[in-house]
């Protein structure tokens, strides 16, 4: 059977590590996916408990990839991938974001591997960008907005395919708002609604967005809830998460705040979230967009990027001007007093998660690519 290494420098469990777990859960019987990743990390623990074997990479560094007191990382992961490379004989190296994808090329060149670059982000350093774009064999884009990302960086549109992330099908099945009155439907009678948050604690999530609206919201609706589902996951944005709780305990609404934290229990986290608030304004994709839709749950994001291409404004969800607080409170206003209209999107976007952003199609699209790239 094919062999295909993934590769992950992170051992947290983001978005991109859930999406690769679907992925070579989804890749079973038709190939043999074997991961490098950071031992005893939440991703490694993860995959054992599914029954991957993982390869144990260094660490990540506590400060950023591109600092200048990161290089003896660099060196330890690449000596080390060239090791796992020539143990494990693949025919064909998985890189799950572009610092795995130059981390694994001394590996590839050495071995006479390819390389393929799964890019998840919007944004690299172009010259990177470039080298690695030209070295790699295809690279997978998660959205259209990534894909011109990665032509205006000067990668060669052939060498680039727009696949969607997608969600486990198990999880879906289990949610379909359409056989009785939504959890939304009465919000606008009581005033217990509840909009959540849901993201890494990074800056380009713009949290204070969110919060400000909140606060609008708040004035209004005396019995709104507010929850921030996440964390500094990676380690390396501590001042600002500290930024964010001090905003909140400050703030007018700060007891009606939840500071949620990281929950692996989504499956709890989305059963009580009435509507899904998305902010950042250059999102790569949206993934817990697509999650909150399978669970019938409203959508109000910025309009830009990954979230436009998902949402159809005013059928699958709301899309307003990124970065605008109050197009933000008068989305969220409308959602919580208007049951019918926010049943309406929760409805749509579930049929549209269903038809669209399923891991099953994801995978099946992704083995095609890898077939390809063999010449299978």
């Amino acid at each position: 059977m094919t062999r295909i290494l993934a590769v992950n420098l992170e051992g947290a469990a983001g978005g991109a590590e859930r999406s690769l777990v679907l992925l070579v859960e989804q890749l079973q019987g038709q190939f043999s996916t074997i991961v490098a990743c950071p031992g005893d990390s939440v991703l490694s623990r993860l995959l054992d408990s599914k029954g991957f074997c993982c390869h144990k990479l260094p660490r990540p560094p506590a400060r950023a990839y591109s600092s200048p007191l990161s290089v003896g990382y660099w060196l330890r992961a690449s000596l080390c991938l060239v090791r796992v490379v020539l143990r494990a004989k693949p025919d064909l190296i998985h890189a799950n974001s572009l610092c795995a994808a130059v981390a694994a090329m001394p590996a590839a060149l050495l071995t006479r591997k390819s390389l393929l670059l799964h890019c998840r982000d919007l944004g690299g350093p172009g010259l990177i960008s470039r080298v690695v774009g030209r070295f790699c064999s295809k690279l997978i884009a998660v959205s259209g907005a990534v894909k011109d990302a990665l032509l205006r960086q000067g990668v060669k549109a052939e060498k680039i395919e727009v696949v969607y992330n997608g969600i486990d099908r198990a999880v879906i099945s289990t949610s379909n708002p359409s056989s009785g009155m939504s959890k939304t439907g009465n919000a606008g009678v009581s005033g217990r609604f509840t909009f959540g948050h849901v993201g890494q604690f990074v800056p380009w999530k713009n949290h204070f967005v969110f919060l400000e609206a909140a606060c609008r919201v708040g004035q209004e609706l005396p019995e709104a809830r507010f929850v921030l589902v996440g964390d500094d996951v990676f380690g390396r944005d501590r001042h600002y998460k500290e930024a964010v709780v001090s905003f909140v305990r400050k703030s007018t609404i700060a007891d009606r705040v939840d500071l949620a934290g990281w929950r692996e229990d989504m499956e709890e986290v989305w059963s009580g979230i009435d509507c899904l608030v998305h902010t950042a304004a250059r999102e790569p994709f949206g993934r817990v967009i697509i999650e909150a839709m399978a669970h019938g749950i409203p959508v109000i994001a910025a309009g830009a990027c990954g979230p436009a291409e998902i949402i159809e404004n005013g059928r699958t969800g709301i899309l307003v001007r990124a970065g605008d607080v109050g197009a933000f409170s008068e989305a969220m206003l409308r959602v919580a007093q208007d049951g019918e209209f926010a049943e309406r999107l929760g409805s749509s976007g579930y049929a549209d998660a269903v038809s669209r952003f399923t891991a099953g199609v994801t995978a099946e699209r992704i083995g095609r690519i890898y077939r390809e790239v063999l010449g299978l």
